[in-house]
């Protein structure tokens, strides 16, 4: 046995003593043709493949790309799934409600409308007064507000701001489970900054790499040094509309000589040694489509008994009656006793011909003697349906981490209590994918812009601080809100965090950064609206509680004058 042999033969299983002791090939470990469940027909789908997810992507045995054959290498099992995962995953996006609602409502909840910045630069390692980092942190957030909804700004091609690339960045994670994407230094028309962000699809980094080179290792094209950190990736760049040539890989550093960001590929670390990412919805895919095949043959059921909806029953005899059918027996439904089963027959073919059967209102249609109108109904779907698809969309939303409800927009038979436990560890479980995903995003395009703002002037430095060079985690420090967890009952929410600040379990600042806020802009927008309302002398409203208290302030200062004259 050849050494190429013995690799073709690790894919399946071991033979047995019965078996021979030939060199297993490549052919014996492909699926069989027409025997497999997915293949016989029955559960083909509309489009022509077959309806079992994992069954349309069927193929010649996939190695572990990046490691070779031998499974149990760090990242083994991760990279041998990666590829057909986000290919199904890509295929069910356009066809299948499930997994197009989930995608969209993970990036709904896990970005909105965009995180909000909220810079804390360290006024200790920076060696200046919080009052001074108080107003570095506002000029920051002002100039960042405005460069990051600047499509001309921020995007090299000028098309999308950076809240719609961060979104698309962590779609892509959720289809590929990876986002990939460049800090490209270029001015661009119309454009006052340098720093500008480029997408890129996580299939051009280049897979298929994976040797040892003088300086490291190359592991499915992501290039690290001796000791295993990470230098770069190996691209294939792709110009719009050039599809005639297959462009080579050209190497870009993860990072510049003084560590600007210069590539990122993003991904959800599961397993030590793994290099590239795994589609969180993987889990799903098997339930989503099931559920959707369940339609689909439910539908197509239901439309095929109600094209036979209607139906004659006659009297005819059966072929053994009429076998043994003698002249003189007679037919039932027809009165000549000299009849043959010929006759019978043409007559009633005779009868039809002129006397049509008509399903229209106010019609009257006659029937042969001894036939009946038979009327059927639908007998799809069947009460067992509703509470298999709902098992199918339960099984679906828990694996990609949402709830059943948000899947299938039914809360009819959720209570309130229900809600809120349903609603509970999807909010969790988008924390953590926000903190993974999400932020690192946003803080790696801060810290560039930020970079090039301090280095060029832009954002003025505060007296006696240090370059940005030289404390460039002091001045990047932030923290980036995004919208709060979905709750059933506002009113009952707003009156539990009412009584946690009163209780002083919790401050005004955390309260304000679960609503995606920060809580010096809501300060200062208060501030001024106040001092508006009075100057134009109107009231300013406050609430009960406070209200409540400063009387009673009033009340207890009134009472120790008294005391005291």
């Amino acid at each position: 046995m050849g050494i190429k042999d013995f690799i073709r033969g690790l894919g399946g299983a071991r033979p047995s003593a019965l078996q021979s002791a030939a060199p297993i090939s490549r052919n014996e470990l492909a699926p069989i043709s027409g025997v497999s469940g997915a293949q016989l027909g029955f559960q083909d789908g509309t489009d022509g493949k077959p309806s079992l997810t994992w069954s349309r992507y069927q193929g010649s045995p996939r190695f572990t790309a990046g490691f070779g054959p031998w499974y149990g290498a760090p990242g083994a099992e991760v990279s041998y799934e990666r590829a057909a995962a986000a290919s199904v995953t890509a295929d069910l996006l356009t066809s299948n409600t499930a997994i197009a609602s989930l995608v969209e409502q993970f990036a709904v909840y896990a970005i909105g409308e965009g995180l909000t910045l909220s810079a804390r630069p360290n006024h200790e390692a920076l060696g200046i007064s919080p009052e001074a980092a108080r107003a570095l942190s506002h000029q920051i957030e002002q100039a960042w507000n405005l460069w990051s909804k600047s499509p001309v700004e921020c995007d090299s091609s000028q098309r999308h701001n950076v809240h719609q690339l961060a979104t698309a960045n962590f779609k892509s994670w959720l289809l590929t489970g990876e986002g990939a994407f460049l800090m490209d230094w270029r001015k661009g028309n119309g454009a006052l900054t340098h720093t500008k962000i480029k997408l890129i699809d996580p299939r051009q980094i280049d897979q298929s790499i994976t040797r040892i080179t003088p300086e490291g290792s190359i592991l499915q094209g992501v290039a690290f040094d001796k000791v295993g950190r990470l230098v770069g990736y190996w691209i294939r760049p792709f110009v719009l509309g050039n599809f005639s040539m297959a462009p080579q890989p050209v190497f870009v550093a993860s990072r510049t000589s003084w560590g600007r960001a210069r590539a990122v590929l993003n991904f959800d670390l599961l397993v030590p040694g793994q290099v590239r990412g795994l589609s969180p919805l993987i889990a799903s895919l098997s339930p989503a489509h099931s559920k959707a095949t369940l339609r689909e043959f439910t539908l197509a059921s239901a439309f095929i008994q109600s094209m036979t909806a209607t139906t004659i029953e006659s009297d005819m005899p059966t072929r053994q009656a009429l076998g043994t059918f003698q002249v003189n027996d007679g037919l039932q439904g027809y009165n000549d006793s000299g009849a043959s089963p010929e006759a019978w027959l043409a007559a009633r073919g005779a009868f039809y011909g002129e006397a049509k059967v008509q399903l229209q209102p106010g019609v009257i249609s006659h029937l042969a003697q001894g036939d009946k109108l038979k009327l059927h109904r639908s007998e799809s779907p069947n009460s067992t349906y509703d509470s298999f698809d709902r098992s199918l969309s339960r099984e679906a939303a828990k694996a990609a981490g949402s709830s059943a409800e948000d899947l299938s927009g039914d809360y009819s038979k959720t209570s309130f209590s229900a809600s809120r436990l349903a609603q509970e560890l999807p909010s969790r479980i988008n924390d953590r994918r926000r903190m993974a995903i999400v932020r690192p995003f946003y803080q790696t395009v801060f810290a560039s812009w930020l970079e090039e703002q301090m280095e060029t002037g832009a954002i003025k430095l505060p007296d006696g601080a240090p370059e940005f060079w030289e404390a460039k985690d002091a001045y990047c420090n932030a923290n980036w809100h995004g919208k709060g967890k979905p709750t059933s009952d506002p009113l009952k929410t707003a009156q539990a965090d009412v009584l946690e600040l009163e209780s002083g379990l919790t401050t005004l600042e955390a309260k304000l950064a679960e609503r995606g806020l920060d809580f010096e802009e809501v300060v200062a927008q208060r501030k001024a609206e106040r001092e508006l309302l009075e100057a134009a002398g109107l009231p300013y409203l406050v609430p009960k509680a406070q209200a409540t208290a400063l009387a009673e302030d009033i009340d207890t200062d009134s009472a120790d004058d008294e005391a005291l004259k």
